[in-house]
């Protein structure tokens, strides 16, 4: 059986320490992005967009809620909200589309049906349909793509969009922190490669946790191993897991704890629970120096890792999952 280092994937995420370095040092278009949406005026950013950059969409609303004096408000909605006119726009509504490509439907459609003009982007493709309809772009920067589960685009991203929020609220501890994004996930992606494959039956099912910055990490997880495994994975806040989800596990069942960089007493409990419900708990523990809003991005190669074991075991190719097709119909024009 081929190992997870031998998968495009694998490649995809060996170069994203790379491009997140170099999309934070080239900070193509960040102060205008950050002018942007800080213009006379602006009182509400609406930060939007599908699958990986909805998740990035509520790590940027998570860690704006820590910040302490906001010149704006910072809202996440999800891109099929926003699409064919049917949000509620107000006077002072900024628009801040993500999307990797540049290309995706639903974003495209609220630019069109009437979001607020000018809207900002966060893209890797600066001659995109988003790209061009941007007025202001921070730009991405990512490496050739061997497979479709976003790596670089999906990091790329929060990074970026991490930098604009901390120019535009002053915060040079989170701009630092974004600095060192790259150079800490490097190690996080080399002792990723040398994990112990995941060894049992195939799970017929699985939940991921995580605690606040790690929520969005755990949500990008259960769509790793949607993508890339195929198993119906389902991904909560970690109390949320306790009450919506019930924490209702069987044996056979999967269960991820995503960890931020400090103690958590609820990911713990979470995990106890888990576990007594006859789950096989697999914790994913990123970069403990690391800012906490580095969550979704230390996460990724322990996600990533578990995702294309799971596939391999079961005979699936990590490069080239089934929904491809599919995913291009409804989300793409």
């Amino acid at each position: 059986m081929p190992g997870r280092i031998d998968t495009g994937l694998w490649s995809d995420l060996q170069l994203t320490p790379g491009t997140v370095t170099r999309t934070i040092a080239d900070a193509r278009g960040f102060d205008e992005v950050a002018a942007l949406l800080t213009a006379p005026g602006v009182r509400r950013v609406i930060v939007t967009g599908n699958g990986a950059q909805w998740h990035t969409s509520l790590a940027l609303w998570l860690a704006w809620l820590a910040v302490p004096r906001p010149p704006v408000e910072v809202l996440a909605v999800p891109g099929g909200l926003v699409a064919r006119g049917v949000f509620p726009w107000r006077d002072g509504d900024r628009l801040l589309a993500l999307s990797s490509s540049g290309e995706f439907r639903d974003v495209i459609e609220a630019i069109e049906a009437g979001a607020p003009q000018p809207v900002a982007a966060i893209t890797a493709n600066r001659e995109s349909t988003i790209g061009r309809a941007a007025a202001a772009r921070a730009l991405v920067h990512v490496d050739t793509l061997r497979a479709r589960t976003h790596t670089q685009g999906y990091a790329g991203s929060l990074a970026a969009g991490l930098a604009v929020l901390a120019r535009v609220s002053g915060d040079d501890v989170l701009e630092g922190a974004v600095a060192s994004a790259g150079a800490r996930l490097a190690p996080l992606v080399e002792h990723a490669a040398g994990l112990p494959r995941h060894e049992g039956a195939r799970p017929h099912a699985g939940v991921c946790v995580g605690t606040g910055p790690a929520w969005p990490a755990a949500l990008h997880t259960a769509l790793c191993l949607r993508e890339v495994s195929i198993l119906p994975v389902d991904g909560y806040e970690t109390r949320e897991g306790a009450t919506t989800g019930r924490f209702a596990t069987v044996p056979g069942d999967l269960a991820v704890t995503v960890a931020g960089p400090v103690p958590d007493p609820l990911l713990d409990e979470a995990a106890g629970i888990l576990a007594d419900g006859g789950a096989q708990v697999v914790g994913i523990a990123g970069d403990p120096g690391a800012d906490a809003r580095l969550a979704p991005i230390m996460a990724l190669p322990g996600a990533l890792a578990l995702a294309i074991d799971l596939a391999q075991s079961a005979g699936l190719d990590p490069d080239a999952p089934a929904w491809s097709g599919a995913y291009d119909r409804t989300s793409r024009r």
